[in-house]
């Protein structure tokens, strides 16, 4: 039987074979290496009327992301650019002061972050802040691309063959 083979080289091929294909698996099993979801608001507080920018990296590039904010109180969905980055401005509605939170969801994930925005008394000046003006805004964050599956079994199955061919004629060299 192929592991019940006697020769410390077989017993070594063997094991780096297991060792190569559970690296492979993982590699594949992964969703990618990339950041964890974040997100930023701007500004983090401001009266009803207020343009919020938000502004999150780590999402499924062209995925779907759901909102929920102000507590609830409003929902939205946008879609994340091909880096997984998402960008958009939201209104404050007109809700009491205090503090809000921001549910952001990436469907395919599943995968919740959160913040807070405080909104305060008054109301926005009639032309409100545009996010293009914003005092700050992060830059995205790179992320490594996915290892194709495909790659990867042709790899495991390579690495497979390879041991089993070196197995046998080991075991055949001491017969």
């Amino acid at each position: 039987m192929f592991f019940s083979c006697k020769s410390n080289k077989a017993r070594s091929a063997i094991a780096l074979t297991i060792f190569v294909g559970l690296l492979i698996l993982g590699l594949v099993a992964m969703p990618g290496a990339k950041a964890a979801p974040s997100i930023t608001v701007n500004p983090t507080g401001g009266p009803p009327g207020t343009v919020v920018q938000v502004y999150g990296t780590g999402y499924t590039p062209n995925g779907q992301i759901q909102t929920e904010l102000w507590n609830g109180t409003s929902a939205y969905t946008f879609t994340a650019d091909a880096n997984g980055v998402l960008n958009t401005t939201v209104t404050v509605p007109p809700v009491e002061p205090g503090l809000y939170g921001f549910t952001i969801t990436d469907v395919a994930s599943q995968g919740t972050t959160q913040t807070q925005f405080t909104v305060t008394q008054g109301s926005a000046s009639p032309t409100p802040t545009s996010p293009s003006s914003a005092t700050s805004s992060p830059s995205p964050t790179a992320t490594v691309p996915e290892f194709p599956s495909l790659i990867a079994l042709t790899l495991f199955i390579a690495v497979s063959v390879g041991t089993f061919l070196f197995v046998r004629k080991t075991k055949a060299d001491r017969t």
